[in-house]
């Protein structure tokens, strides 16, 4: 890929992070006044137990076309239960640097919380994405069940 066009992809990553609410069943869902996933927190509670997707990171190009998932490690693990991580996940995106790829389906990381059996309240963890050198981080917070 040329210098240019690695650039303009890791630039796209920082503009990308608010991609999609998920749902308990974690298919996306259509933008509402509700808290979403992209501002950190989970819409719906997460069941203790069963792994819950909370939000998709992803890297798009200037044609809308996915690139390569990013890699997504935790920097701040969560108390209360684990996190895991699925690449090539579908998303749609919500919000874009041009505005020109709302609405497009690319695919992504899929970021995964699951509640240990008895846990209650809220539970919070950090993770970092990177693509081609471009870093970015993002705390999540999710209610469980009770």
């Amino acid at each position: 890929m040329p210098h240019a066009t690695a650039c303009r992809a890791a630039g796209l990553l920082l503009m990308l992070l608010a991609l999609a609410a998920c749902s308990s069943s974690g298919s996306p869902e259509a933008p509402s006044a509700q808290p979403r996933a992209a501002e950190g927190v989970r819409r719906d509670p997460v069941v203790p137990g069963r792994p819950a997707r909370v939000f998709v990171m992803a890297g798009f190009g200037e044609n809308c076309e996915s690139l390569a998932s990013p890699t997504v490690k935790v920097t701040q693990p969560p108390t209360k239960g684990s996190v895991t991580f699925e690449p090539g996940q579908p998303t749609t995106v919500n919000t874009s640097a041009s505005g020109t790829c709302i609405g497009t389906r690319v695919l992504g990381t899929g970021i995964y919380y699951t509640a240990r059996p008895g846990e209650r309240g809220t539970d919070t963890f950090s993770v970092e994405a990177s693509l081609d050198g471009s870093v970015t981080q993002r705390t999540f917070t999710v209610e469980i069940a009770e």
